[in-house]
């Protein structure tokens, strides 16, 4: 396949530009900035077409790159052979690519040809477009070289239908995404998450042992206060009958004063009777607010109660769900069984049936049994239920239990309310009772009574309202605790079901992560074992160029099963990439001659290659212009360059 000719309307900074190509060496000398790189450019897009359409930029994006300077039709033709064909092709470009045009002629009849479509290059080459840029076209920009899996394909003369070889790239991307994926060495890999995420889990599951065993002493410290809080009620109440009664004698002993007393002994009752009137009215809030504290501790803990009784209902339905599917199978072959076994002995008792049949007819009577029992125990065994179905029926009992105690506390509160607003309606009935307070000062005996009496009654009652108000916030405290460990003992138990189904999912994911890089092994085995029957050829052409443009043996050069190219020093290999820019150079066209000679044994493509020498010395250059004249023996060539010196 060879150019015959070209022609850029407008292309970049071309315009109107001609150009017939020589069958061996074409040497295009210019000045920087004439338009060669254009020129190497239009020739790949019209093969080709645009790259990075996508890209917004000019520098990326191809088709604004090289819209034209001075506007007019974008495009040209290329004339080109193929055997013992030629061909024109036109093209016109567009602002988008559904307004570009393709023609393709017959030169010699002028007529349209189908042979080739707009895909002209990938069907002339038999390689796409980012091979075709690492061999065939060599560009200042881009000098790189390594081998896709279509270069390789073609190496090993074969297509797409005869090999999975071309989509061999693509495959090992996609296998190596989803190592990457699920990586468990990789901070954003799938593994790596879940295995701290599931150490978490267990952190937390670690945790329930210890949970419940705080809150049983949480529990035990609460009932101990409310214990201790009925005590305090109790002596309380016992202090004030006692109270009442020595008031009550006090009194009594008074009014048995002489007649000069009595007025003295009215103010001393009047007195004490208001103290403790005073008293029960204190005594009485309190334990109205008792009563508002502990109704609205029963509505919380009622709601607690059936918000968990709910979850424990829900949790026994799933458990009998699971239960009654995996226990129906063996009732059923145990029912089959036993209805055959009863018709075995109906038959034996009519004694048509031999002792063989008899024999079977006990076995499936047994295996009935047997079955029914293995049902009967799965039942047992499995009504229970799961371990957080326990705690919640637990934890349902518990609060049941603490409802009862509130309900308990609630009735002994309501009937010293009651009591309480007895014996205040009868300390007012007593009050009533006695005249008007008398202005006299007594004796000195009432006196002592009275201001004396009811100061005790007073700091005796504070005592007993400190003792009972600390006790209950002691009791706040110890409940808020253990609702709060019951609510983290859930968390915790909640974990430890998501820890179970993390552990599944992360056995699934390391499996498929270790297939994945089995896969990826034998896709690279496959490859290698592939490429190394061409690694010899390849590299026996590799050394004859790189002699023929250097002058120098290539024997400390090797080669791989992926074409690539490593230098032998002080007995290891080292990659090129350490080399000078120049030898780097020399070994990149080296390698695209090599691999363009193993992918082309038959008809040669022709070749365009932008200034490959610009870095090379002096020296150097002559052996690169040696090689050009010896490569154009086979190969036609378009070698552009800037400088006479590379002539």
């Amino acid at each position: 396949m060879k150019l015959l000719s070209c022609h850029v309307e407008n292309f970049g900074k071309l315009s109107d530009f001609s150009y017939i190509f020589e069958e061996d060496l074409n040497v295009l000398l210019a000045e920087n900035g004439w338009g060669k790189s254009t020129l190497a450019a239009f020739l790949k897009i019209m093969f080709y077409g645009f790259d990075g359409e996508n890209r917004r930029s000019e520098d990326g994006n191809e088709r604004l790159r090289y819209k034209p300077w001075s506007g007019g039709t974008y495009g040209g033709s290329v004339t080109f052979s193929k055997g013992d064909r030629e061909y024109r092709m036109h093209r016109s470009f567009g602002i988008r690519k559904k307004e570009d045009t393709f023609l393709l002629f017959d030169d010699a009849t002028g007529l349209p040809s189908s042979d080739f479509t707009e895909n002209v290059g990938e069907e002339l080459f038999g390689i796409d477009r980012a091979s075709f840029t690492r061999t065939v076209f060599w560009s200042q920009q881009d000098h790189m070289t390594e081998a896709t899996a279509m270069i390789q394909a073609k190496i090993g003369d074969l297509t797409a239908g005869e090999s999975d070889l071309p989509d061999y790239d693509r495959a090992i991307r996609l296998v190596q995404r989803e190592i990457d994926r699920l990586s468990p060495a990789r901070s954003s890999g799938q593994i790596r998450k879940k295995e701290a995420r599931a150490a978490l889990l267990e952190a937390e599951a670690a945790r329930i042992p210890q949970l419940k065993q705080q809150l049983a002493e949480s529990t035990s410290a609460h009932q101990d206060l409310s214990a201790q809080l009925d005590e305090i009620r109790r002596e309380r109440q016992e202090w004030m009958a006692a109270e009442r009664a020595a008031q009550a004698g006090a009194i009594a002993e008074n009014l048995r004063g002489d007649v000069r007393g009595a007025a003295p002994a009215q103010d001393a009752e009047r007195a004490v009777l208001t103290a403790r009137l005073t008293a029960s009215r204190k005594q009485l809030d309190s334990l109205q607010r008792i009563r508002q504290r502990t109704a609205l501790e029963g509505h919380r803990e009622r709601s607690e109660y059936l918000r968990i009784q709910k979850e424990r209902e829900r949790e026994e339905r799933s458990a009998s769900l699971s239960l009654s599917r995996r226990i129906r199978t063996p009732r059923m072959i145990a029912a089959a069984a036993l209805i055959a076994a009863l018709l075995f002995f109906a038959l034996i008792g009519t004694g048509s049936l031999p002792l063989a049949f008899i024999a079977v007819g006990i076995v499936l009577l047994i295996g009935s049994l047997c079955a029914a029992f293995q049902s009967v125990q799965a039942d047992n065994g499995e009504t229970s239920g799961s371990p957080q179905l326990e705690d919640l029926r637990q934890e349902e009992s518990a609060l049941r239990a603490s409802l009862q105690s509130l309900s308990r506390r609630m009735k002994r509160v309501e009937a010293q309310i009651r009591e309480e607003m007895q014996s205040q309606r009868a300390l007012k009935a007593q009050l009533d009772r006695l005249p008007a307070p008398s202005s006299r000062s007594g004796d000195g005996r009432n006196e002592t009574v009275r201001p004396g009496s009811a100061a005790l009654f007073a700091d005796e009652l504070a005592e007993f309202d400190r003792r009972e108000e600390e006790c209950r916030g002691q009791l706040t405290r110890a409940k808020h605790r253990t609702e709060d460990l019951r609510r983290q003992i859930r968390e915790c138990l909640d974990s430890e079901e998501q820890l179970a189904d993390l552990r599944k999912e992360l056995t699934t994911l390391r499996q498929q992560y270790d297939t994945c890089v089995r896969t990826a092994s034998f896709l690279e085995e496959a490859r290698s074992s592939f490429n190394s029957r061409y690694m010899n050829p390849f590299l026996r052409s590799f050394r004859r160029h790189y002699g023929m443009l250097t002058g120098e043996s290539a024997q400390d050069l090797q080669t791989d099963a992926d074409f690539g190219i490593s230098v032998m020093r002080e007995g290891l290999p080292r990659d090129p990439s350490l080399m000078s820019e120049g030898t780097r150079d020399l070994i990149s066209l080296c390698r695209r001659m090599a691999m363009i000679d193993a992918m082309y044994p038959g008809e040669k493509p022709f070749l365009v290659l932008d200034d490959p020498f610009s870095n090379l010395d002096d020296e150097r250059v002559k052996g690169g212009m040696r090689f050009l004249r010896d490569a154009s023996l086979e190969y036609q060539i378009l070698y552009l360059t800037c400088h006479e010196s590379r002539v």
